[in-house]
C-alpha cells in the first residue's frame, strides 16, 4: 500500500465518508432514537459543546446545550467516558482524574439511561504545561523473595512519589499532569491501595496505563482480569486533550492463560476488535494536524532490537488482513502530522525516530526504563538508566523539551543477606538518604544526563559514555581533552553496548545469589544499551564530554583518569 493511498484511505475513513468493512453500521442516532444520554458542563454550569463522549464503542459529539445522547448496547457497557477537551480538568479524587462514570452510577428512566451530568474545571495558562512519563514502578510485597535480595520494591515506589513531588511542588506556574505507563503493580493487585496512596500524594492527575503485571493473574480472560485495574482507575482505553495534542491511552496486551488451568500471564501485542473499532471512533473527532500522544505498556511502534514490536499482531503497527478486513493502528495514526508513542514494559530507555522515506516519518518512539531500577534487585539502574523519569514541558499547547530527572532518593535500607556491592562506578553516594555525586558534592539533579567512563574501564582504552535519553536527533557527544581539540564519539553498535556500573552490580549478585543465576540473570546484559558512544583517549589525562539535545540544552560531564 502507497502512502498516498494510506492517507486517502484514513482520509475517508476520518471524514466519516468510508465504512470499515469489519465496524459494524450503527444507525445515526436522533432526537427519538437513544436510549444513553448526559450533560457535559464546567463548574459554574455553562454548558460544555463538542465534547466526545464515549460507552466505550461508539462516540459522539454533545451539542450546544452540552447534551449528547446515543444507541448504545446497554448489555456490553461499563463506562460511559468524556475525552476531556484542552483546558478543562475533571474532579481528581487520589490523584486518579474521574473523566468517567461506571454504569452502576447510571440512572434508567423509562428505557434511558441517564449519566446525569459531567463536571469539568477550567485550567489556567492551559497551553503551558509539565507532563511527568514513567513507567513499570512494579512493587512485590516485602515478603517476596526477590524484594529481599538488595531493596524493597515498595520503598523504591515511595522515593519514586517523593521526588515526583518535588518536581511537580516546584512548578506553581502551571498544571503539572503525569501518565504511568503501565505494570503498576507486579501481579499482586492488593498493591493498588499502596500505589494510589502514593500517587495521592505527589498532588497532581495521573492517568494510568493498564500493563501485563496489572491484570488479575487468577482471572480466567481478558476482560476479567482487567476489572480490577478498572475498578480502580476506570476504563482501559480512553483519551484527553491537552493544549493542541490528543492523547489516547491503549491497553494493547491480549492477555491469556498460559496453559489450561494456568494463570493469566500470557500475552500478544495488538488491539482486540472491540478497542480497534474504539480506536477509529474515537480519532475520527481528531482533526490530522492534531499531535498525537498515544500511550501504551508494550511499544506499539519500533523496539529496541530493531523489530517492528506489532508488524504482525492483530489490528497492530502496520497494514495487515485480520479479522473483519481492519487496518492497523499504524495506518491509522500515519495520517498524522506528528505522533508521539510512549510506552515501557522492556524496562530499557529507547528512543528511536523513523526516517523521512518510511512509512511511519511522522512516528517518534518514547520506550521508558523501570522507573525503580533493576527488575530482580530494585537497584539504582534499569539497563544503564537511573531510577527516574522523563519530564515533559508543553509550550503554548506543544512539546516544547523533554529531559531525563533522576531519582535522588533512597529511603530503604539494603536488605539484602549476602552484603552490599562495592560500587565503583556509581556517581554518588548517598547521604542520609540522599544522593550527593562524587566529583562536586552536589545533590543528584536535572544535571545528570550521562554517565561518562574513563578509559580503562571497558577491555579497551577509549573512554566512554551512556547519554541516557540520546536519540539522532540530538548532536553525538563531544570527548574534549584537556587542552586538546574535540573529538565525536561513536555511537557503540557490537557487543560492548552495556552500562558498566549496571555490570558491576549485576556481576555481583549473579556471584553471590544461585538463584539469580539459575533464573538467567546475567552477570553482563549485552546489546540492551542503545545510547553509549565512545572515543579514543590518552593513557593519561583529563577532559569532559558535552553533549546537546534536540532542544539545544547542551549537558557536560567531567572525567579524569
Amino acid at each position: 500500500m502507497t502512502r498516498l493511498f494510506q492517507f486517502i484511505l484514513l482520509l475517508l475513513l476520518l471524514t466519516g465518508c468510508f465504512k470499515d468493512p469489519g465496524k459494524p453500521n450503527r444507525p445515526d442516532t436522533t432526537a427519538d432514537d437513544y436510549n444513553l444520554t448526559g450533560l457535559v458542563e464546567d463548574s459554574d454550569h455553562r454548558p460544555l459543546p463538542d465534547v466526545v463522549v464515549t460507552d466505550g464503542f461508539q462516540c459522539v459529539k454533545t451539542d450546544a446545550d452540552g447534551r449528547f445522547k446515543m444507541k448504545s448496547d446497554m448489555e456490553k457497557v461499563q463506562f460511559v467516558s468524556i475525552s476531556t477537551p484542552a483546558g478543562y480538568l475533571p474532579a481528581v479524587q487520589d490523584g486518579c482524574p474521574q473523566f468517567f462514570k461506571r454504569r452502576s452510577e447510571l440512572s434508567l428512566n423509562e428505557s434511558v439511561w441517564d449519566c446525569g451530568t459531567f463536571v469539568l474545571y477550567p485550567v489556567s495558562n492551559p497551553d503551558n504545561c509539565t507532563i511527568i512519563f514513567f513507567a513499570d514502578p512494579q512493587p512485590r510485597p516485602s515478603s517476596a523473595g526477590m524484594d529481599n535480595i538488595a531493596y524493597h520494591s515498595l520503598d523504591c515506589c515511595d522515593d519514586l512519589y517523593r521526588e515526583m513531588k518535588d518536581v511537580a511542588g516546584s512548578i506553581t506556574d502551571r498544571q503539572v499532569y503525569a501518565v504511568c505507563l503501565g505494570d503498576i503493580v507486579h501481579g499482586i493487585v492488593d498493591l493498588y491501595e499502596d500505589y494510589i496512596r502514593g500517587i495521592a500524594s505527589v498532588g497532581i492527575p495521573v492517568y494510568n496505563v493498564i500493563g501485563n503485571h496489572d491484570y488479575d493473574r487468577n482471572a480466567p480472560d481478558d476482560d476479567a482480569g482487567a476489572a480490577v485495574f478498572e475498578s480502580y482507575f476506570g476504563p482501559r482505553n480512553y483519551s484527553f486533550n491537552i493544549g493542541k495534542m490528543h492523547f489516547i491511552v491503549l491497553d494493547n496486551l491480549i492477555m491469556s492463560l498460559t496453559e489450561e488451568g494456568g494463570t493469566l500471564s500470557a500475552y500478544e501485542h495488538g488491539l482486540s476488535d472491540d478497542i480497534w473499532e474504539w480506536m477509529m471512533a474515537d480519532m475520527e473527532h481528531v482533526p490530522l494536524s492534531t499531535t498525537i500522544m498515544a500511550c501504551s505498556h508494550a511499544p506499539m511502534f519500533r523496539v529496541i532490537n530493531g523489530s517492528e514490536s506489532s508488524e504482525t499482531s492483530k489490528h497492530g503497527g502496520s497494514t495487515n488482513s485480520s479479522e473483519g478486513g481492519a487496518y492497523g493502528y499504524g495506518d491509522l495514526l500515519d495520517a498524522y502530522e506528528q505522533v508521539h508513542a510512549w510506552a515501557g514494559h522492556s524496562h530499557s530507555t529507547f528512543n528511536y525516530i523513523y526516517s523521512s522515506t518510511h512509512r511511519h516519518r511522522n512516528v517518534q518512539v518514547h520506550t521508558l526504563a523501570r522507573s525503580t531500577g533493576d527488575l530482580y534487585t530494585n537497584e539504582y539502574l534499569a539497563h544503564g538508566t537511573p531510577r527516574g523519569f522523563t519530564v515533559v514541558e508543553v509550550r503554548n499547547g506543544s512539546i516544547a523539551s523533554w529531559r531525563f530527572h533522576p531519582t535522588k532518593y533512597q529511603s530503604g535500607i539494603f536488605v539484602g543477606k549476602q552484603g552490599q556491592p562495592d560500587y565503583i562506578w556509581r556517581d554518588w553516594d548517598y547521604v542520609n538518604g540522599i544522593a550527593v555525586m562524587k566529583d562536586t558534592g552536589e545533590g543528584l539533579d536535572d544535571s545528570y544526563q550521562m554517565h561518562v567512563y574513563p578509559p580503562g574501564t571497558y577491555t579497551d582504552t577509549d573512554i566512554y559514555a551512556n547519554v541516557f535519553l540520546w536519540d539522532p536527533s540530538w548532536k553525538k557527544p563531544l570527548f574534549i581533552p584537556e587542552g586538546g581539540t574535540p573529538i565525536t564519539m561513536t555511537l557503540v553498535s557490537d557487543k560492548k553496548r552495556h552500562d558498566w556500573a549496571e555490570t558491576e552490580f549485576r556481576t555481583f549478585y549473579h556471584d553471590h545469589y544461585t538463584k539469580l543465576a539459575e533464573d538467567g540473570y546475567d552477570a553482563v546484559d549485552l546489546g540492551t544499551t542503545t545510547t553509549l558512544f565512545k572515543a579514543p583517549a590518552s593513557e593519561h589525562g583529563s577532559g569532559t564530554v558535552s553533549v546537546k539535545d534536540r532542544f539545544g540544552t547542551t549537558y557536560t560531564r567531567s572525567v579524569s583518569w
